[in-house]
């Protein structure tokens, strides 16, 4: 997220909101980067993004300089457009995510003075593309949100999770003084707490990443299958197929893999037969705290086993 300098407007016209969402797609395309959620207000923006190639720095700096460059040169200023650096919150996918996705989402009505009386109306958010009520663009990632969800109507379910209100630990955390760099759970954050805060701290988390064979071939060994029948499609298989779930969501969380080279990973016509299959496994943990369980102690062994 980042602001204007001295609270200043940043977007000024339709076309500037225009232009920064084309900065956004140009550094998906180029940086590999996943866009999850975005809301751009009149002096500042959020973004919820993914980095596989842990390169939010470079993508960043693609962003900000791009978009600066437009604007200093069509509304006839120079110099800074924001406030410094962005600011980044590294977030618990399987607590969080889900939270700060409606917190960004509801960022239009959460003002002092609400700029929509629905939210499904606000133009710079997408908002809408999330309930299906308008297009989605090609670089805006919908179904890992809706894979936390564990529901079949997930359109309708979204709505209803987004309208209700804000989570009010999720505010408190964005309206604090000083905003920690870190939204998670104890553990979460003492798993991650030796690869934050410092200068090479993205190249480390370029090296703990886990190849998807050896994910693979350790889920395969412990469940004591073949490889192929977990990264094959059983066709009239209606069973749960567990070892398969778990090395898909485990290669999500562990190879640094987008959801395109997951689906050519597990033999699928389209990514988003990953987020469904991470979605039904949601909802089975949800059911049953024992596989959350079992999901949990693979996490740990496979990481455990990570070379720095």
């Amino acid at each position: 997220m980042n602001q204007g300098r001295g609270r200043e407007n940043t977007f000024l016209s339709d076309d500037d909101f225009k232009y920064f969402l084309y900065c956004i797609e140009q550094a998906s395309l180029r940086f590999n980067i996943e866009v999850h959620s975005y809301c751009l207000m009149t002096n500042h923006y959020h973004l919820l993004i993914k980095t596989p190639d842990a390169n939010l720095g470079r993508a960043m700096k693609h962003i900000n300089g791009l978009y600066t460059q437009y604007f200093n040169r069509t509304h006839n200023k120079d110099g800074a457009l924001f406030r410094g650096r962005y600011k980044a919150v590294l977030v618990d996918a399987d607590n969080y995510l889900l939270h700060v996705s409606r917190y960004i989402h509801r960022n239009p009505i959460e003002t002092n003075t609400p700029l929509v009386d629905n939210l499904a109306k606000y133009t710079w958010s997408r908002y809408s593309a999330f309930i299906k009520n308008t297009a989605t663009p090609k670089w805006l990632v919908r179904d890992f949100i809706f894979s936390l969800q564990g529901k079949k109507c997930k359109y309708a379910a979204y709505k209803q999770f987004v309208e209700y209100e804000n989570n009010k630990e999720i505010s408190a955390f964005y309206s604090a003084k000083k905003l920690l760099s870190v939204l998670g759970c104890a553990d979460f954050i003492e798993n991650i707490k030796d690869y934050i805060a410092k200068p090479d701290s993205e190249r480390k988390f370029v090296s703990k990443n886990h190849s998807a064979d050896e994910v693979i071939a350790y889920l395969a060994q412990y469940f004591n299958v073949e490889v192929d029948d977990i990264v094959m499609i059983k066709k009239g298989r209606k069973e749960k197929n567990l070892p398969r779930w778990f090395a898909i969501k485990l290669c999500q969380d562990l190879t640094g893999l987008n959801l395109q080279a997951l689906a050519a990973v597990f033999n699928v016509g389209h990514y988003s037969a990953i987020s469904k299959a991470v979605g039904r496994l949601n909802k089975l943990m949800l059911e049953d705290e024992k596989v959350k369980l079992q999901l949990e102690k693979l996490r740990d062994c496979l990481m455990s086993e990570v070379k720095i």
